[in-house]
């Protein structure tokens, strides 16, 4: 399953420190619990209202209702709460392992199947919602190379999102199959 977080951070003066600790002592945590599988986050590159996505690959549903993943802040930011905004969790079914994305590639993602038309460069892997916040129905996820991407963001299509990678993909100490 693959568990996304989107958000934005509002304090210009401390995002370079949170970013850090996201994607420093957060993701570590998380992968230290059983059935977080890999990790990675992004940032988008296009003005949009929740500029930051963090993508988990969950063993299932019931990893994220743990007391061990409350007990470490899972849900939370873990005191840098206050300044995050326009923040959604949704936990998808349809993808077991998210792909990693290199510095050379782009994450595309569409919450409109019938946009996906628009788009027919792009294979979308298509995504239903299982839990969480349930802010969309379907969502759709590509891995493109910059140069596909950077059209794609030229071509003013609203519909789609276009991250880069903050960071590599990391993996839980424990495997990615966990």
């Amino acid at each position: 399953m693959i568990y996304m977080v989107d958000c934005a951070y509002t304090d210009p003066v401390r995002e370079n420190a949170w970013n850090d600790f996201y994607s420093g002592d957060k993701l570590q945590t998380l992968l230290a619990l059983p059935g977080f599988r890999a990790s990675q986050r992004f940032r988008a590159v296009m003005d949009i209202p929740a500029p930051y996505l963090a993508v988990h690959s969950v063993r299932d549903a019931s990893v994220l209702e743990r007391p061990d993943y409350r007990d470490v802040g899972g849900g939370t930011f873990s005191g840098w709460d206050d300044q995050v905004t326009n923040w959604d969790r949704n936990l998808f079914s349809g993808m077991e392992v998210a792909p990693e994305v290199s510095m050379a590639q782009w994450l595309v993602l569409l919450d409109d199947p019938d946009a996906a038309e628009s788009v027919p460069e792009v294979a979308f892997t298509w995504l239903e919602i299982a839990g969480l916040d349930r802010t969309v129905e379907k969502r759709g996820f590509a891995v493109v190379d910059r140069a596909a991407g950077e059209e794609l963001l030229n071509s003013k299509l609203d519909k789609i999102r276009i991250y880069a990678p903050i960071t590599g993909r990391f993996v839980s100490p424990h495997g990615i199959d966990n």
